[in-house]
């Protein structure tokens, strides 16, 4: 009888335990993994900073996810754990994955059943009691209602019923025309979840549209996750790394960065970042007059800018569009700031050289270049007969031709997109400069790569501008140290070791050595 007792209260116990444990697993996620996921899986232990910090956002309610990571960076497998915990935890709960491929959507199903159907007989079991059935592969259902729906990219798929949470794996894989059906899946939802993941791969169906959002993710309301390679420890084994340094060897640059490193393309989708841009754009400081937020001096009257470092200008003629001139400085820091842009119809030589140098009658008062003592100017090749009447008028003129095989916009693309990304370029967010930031946010690539005509003078006459600061011709480390010095190096005379002799200007060195320093060169030792 008391040995009946105390299995029941073991029992009882290991129940309770267990119970305890399940409900600690429903509130972690952490948790959860640690103890519900198959270690062959999913290893914490082995995980990025940035996929911990993804995992603690969906724990603390995080609606709206995007995440861009190289190729078997564990982002599918990521987004299978989070659409079992989810659903674990709201057996209500329903979620639709769409995947890029046929072969995706398999893999994401497998995934969610190593965690639902383990090895551990003990565990399946425990699974099987919260599903109808066992886990399918077009869908799992569980018992109070909820479901997981597996599918690849087709218009049949997407026409479900109403989903609570949907997951796009692959994005950039998946075409547009099914990406705007299954977008409203979630609409009549009371508790809506998105996530979006992907490869940055070049030159696919939503690449762009991939892109954009990952540049964007603050006004699409998103929290953005990314994460490389060398964030991964179970990418940097000797294996994995020996691995890499091959196919660095074999892939395009592109397919490298994109599939192995895990970043974005260089040739795809807008050609500057628009957090940069919005980082380069700053607006007047209300509170002081004359300066931006950043403290950057900025008279908002055009007369009253002065150039405060090495001046020069950039110029696109007009024979497209309208002719854009841009003028800034380099401040001694290394950040360039722009002073003006004037943008006006027409290539008239003799009106841009009066605008920039003055008239020539007696009285007339000095150009632009004069106020802002711009002597050297970056042109489009283009106008050569426009740049050669700003050199009769004086002027220093570099053309620059954007067709150029080595020096050509290409090159002076990634000077600009260089002072952008170390946040080293600075322009007034006013109304003279609003054209100029229009333009730097629709500038994109085309299909081949090449930047698109039209639309692009004052970008254009930026890139003019910029390539005139070649970052290689300057030292862009920090300004030299000055070493510290003894003031009593600085003075005239020193006459703790002052020497009135005829010899006192003689180094040390020569002394007691008259003789063999005065011999004859021909004369024995």
């Amino acid at each position: 009888m008391s040995n009946q007792l105390s299995d029941s209260v073991l029992g009882y116990i290991k129940e309770k335990r267990a119970k305890g444990k399940w409900q600690k697993a429903m509130e972690d996620i952490f948790y959860f993994i640690e103890h519900y996921v198959p270690k062959k899986l999913f290893n914490l232990k082995l995980a990025s900073p940035q996929q911990l910090d993804m995992l603690k956002a969906v724990m603390q309610g995080t609606r709206y996810i995007i995440i861009r990571a190289p190729r078997k960076g564990g982002k599918t497998i990521l987004v299978a754990i989070i659409a079992v915990w989810v659903v674990l935890r709201d057996q209500t709960y329903r979620v639709f994955i769409l995947s890029g491929s046929q072969n995706q959507a398999e893999w994401l199903y497998e995934y969610c059943a190593d965690i639902l159907e383990p090895d551990d007989h003990a565990l399946a079991e425990f699974f099987s009691q919260f599903i109808v059935g066992e886990v399918a592969k077009s869908r799992t259902r569980f018992k109070l209602g909820g479901w997981i729906m597996y599918a690849p990219a087709s218009e049949k798929q997407v026409n479900a019923p109403t989903a609570d949470c949907i997951i796009m794996d692959e994005y950039v894989l998946i075409p547009t025309n099914i990406v705007y059906e299954a977008w409203p899946m979630i609409r009549g939802s009371t508790n809506p979840m998105r996530v979006l993941l992907s490869t940055a791969t070049a030159g696919k169906a939503n690449t762009e549209s991939f892109l954009d959002m990952l540049d964007e993710s603050s006004e699409y309301d998103f929290t953005k996750f990314e994460w490389e390679s060398k964030d991964c420890p179970f990418l940097q084994t000797k294996v994995a790394l020996r691995d890499a340094n091959i196919a660095r060897r074999i892939l395009t640059e592109d397919m490298f960065i994109t599939q192995y490193i895990g970043g974005n393309p260089k040739r795809a989708g807008r050609i500057f970042m628009r957090t940069q841009i919005r980082e380069a754009f700053v607006a007047p400081d209300p509170d002081r007059p004359g300066f931006l937020k950043d403290g950057t001096p900025f008279e908002l009257d055009p007369e009253k800018r002065i150039s405060r470092g090495e001046a020069k200008g950039g110029i696109d003629w007009g024979f497209e569009h309208d002719t854009a001139i841009i003028m800034g400085y380099r401040e001694l820091g290394g950040r360039l700031v722009l002073t003006r842009m004037i943008v006006d119809s027409g290539t008239s030589a003799s009106e841009y050289g009066d605008l920039l140098m003055g008239t020539k009658e007696p009285d007339s008062e000095p150009g632009i270049a004069h106020r802002l003592n711009i002597n050297d100017w970056f042109a489009d090749a283009a106008g050569a007969f426009q740049n050669q009447e700003l050199k009769n008028r004086g002027l220093r003129v570099v053309s620059r031709a954007f067709q150029h095989q080595r020096r050509g916009k290409e090159w002076m693309i990634g000077i600009t997109q260089w002072y952008l990304r170390e946040r080293k370029l600075i322009i007034a967010d006013i109304d003279e400069f609003a054209l100029l930031k229009d333009q730097m946010k629709r500038w994109r690539r085309d299909v081949k790569g090449k930047a698109k005509k039209g639309y692009d003078h004052c970008t254009d006459g930026l890139l003019c501008f910029c390539s005139g600061y070649n970052p290689t011709y300057y030292d862009t480390t920090d300004l030299h140290k000055v070493e510290a010095y003894d003031p009593r190096d600085l003075q005239v005379n020193k006459w703790s070791n002052f020497n009135s002799s005829p010899r006192q200007w003689m180094p040390g060195s020569w002394r007691d050595r008259k003789e063999e320093l005065t011999r004859d060169p021909w004369k024995n030792k």
